[in-house]
């Protein structure tokens, strides 16, 4: 990605979360990619900090505007939930031990991806397109 473009791309960020009332957190966007070859993007807020580190895909420049847009809505919505996921993920070992708490965990993981995404598609049509520089 082109410096302009990354540039833009923070400002967009940014500018989002704030609308979004995320004012009071740090939205890093890393220029590594997601862990994961199947990714758009992830997120990855800081246990008990107002802090998250976003990481989008290579080819993302090149992705339909509606979906660049989405996705981006998509990931900054995994901050309002970063207490509840880090509290299901952290906290429940203990009393449910390792293999129910495992299953357990991602069972609210995939309903958490699932209302977020819901989530993301009724917001995003309501905010603006990111506006790219021309090449």
């Amino acid at each position: 990605m082109r410096k302009r473009d990354r540039r833009e791309l923070e400002r967009y960020v940014r500018w989002v979360a704030d609308e979004m009332e995320l004012r009071d957190w740090t939205i890093e966007v890393s220029s590594e990619p997601p862990g994961r070859d199947d990714a758009i993007a992830t997120m990855q807020p800081v246990d008990g900090r107002k802090l998250a580190v976003m990481r989008l895909c290579p080819g993302f420049r090149d992705r339909e505007a509606e979906d660049q847009r989405h996705t981006i809505v998509h990931e900054i919505l995994h901050c309002h939930f970063a207490a509840a996921d880090h509290a299901v993920e952290n906290d429940l070992e203990g009393l449910l031990g390792k293999p129910a708490d495992g299953i357990f965990y991602e069972a609210f993981r995939r309903s958490l991806e699932y209302g977020i995404d819901a989530t993301a598609a009724a917001v995003a049509k309501h905010l603006p397109l990111i506006d790219w520089p021309v090449s």
